[in-house]
């Protein structure tokens, strides 16, 4: 280990006391490296949870046996995500077979433009992956993506109208760990951690 730069001195201190505590830095700066000193001061157990794999193979080189590093998806796949096996090897298939299995079978008129059960069922697989790339705790409006003619505040309404409730099905859909009509991907058992 490196001598400890007066930040991370100040940092060893506070865990050492017990106080929460936030590091927040930019790349390089050195994040990892006070981790490690943080995980040297303790015989505690501790988990790194690294953006991808490599960072997560290179972070367990770094730390002590008492560290466990992986990724929130590695992490995440051994609590909840291994229940899916089947469904993530599934093959693909495109959207408006999935949108057709989800009951979108004929096109939406909103305003002047009409909107196709292929467009749609896009627009819901999309809503879904919006909603688990965020922290937000339910599928709401603003998961929708914007549709070119459809992005005014109104026009976006009426499309969020038409798309939540296939989109709440589709979700549904991916909570059964066995059979499904959507396309189990490793971003909704994440979310669902």
């Amino acid at each position: 280990m490196h001598t400890p730069t007066d930040e991370q001195a100040h940092t060893v201190d506070a865990f050492r006391a017990g106080h929460h505590l936030v590091l927040q830095a930019g790349a390089g700066t050195g994040k990892t490296s006070t981790l490690g000193l943080l995980a040297a001061s303790t015989r505690r157990r501790g988990r790194y949870l690294a953006f991808n794999k490599d960072i997560a193979r290179d972070a367990a080189t770094r730390f002590s046996h008492t560290v466990l590093c992986k990724t929130a998806h590695a992490t995440a796949y051994a609590a909840l995500g291994h229940r899916y096996t089947n469904r993530l090897n599934s093959p693909r298939q495109p959207a408006w077979k999935t949108g057709q299995a989800l009951g979108i079978t004929r096109p939406v008129r909103i305003g002047d433009h009409e909107i196709s059960p292929r467009t749609l069922s896009h627009a819901v697989l999309r809503t879904v992956t919006r909603y688990c790339h965020s922290a937000d705790r339910t599928l709401a409006r603003h998961h929708v993506p914007r549709l070119r003619g459809l992005d005014t505040p109104v026009g976006h309404a009426q499309l969020a109208h038409e798309v939540l409730p296939f989109a709440l099905k589709a979700w549904a859909d991916l909570h059964n760990p066995e059979q499904g009509v959507a396309r189990f991907e490793h971003d909704h058992y994440l979310k669902r951690v």
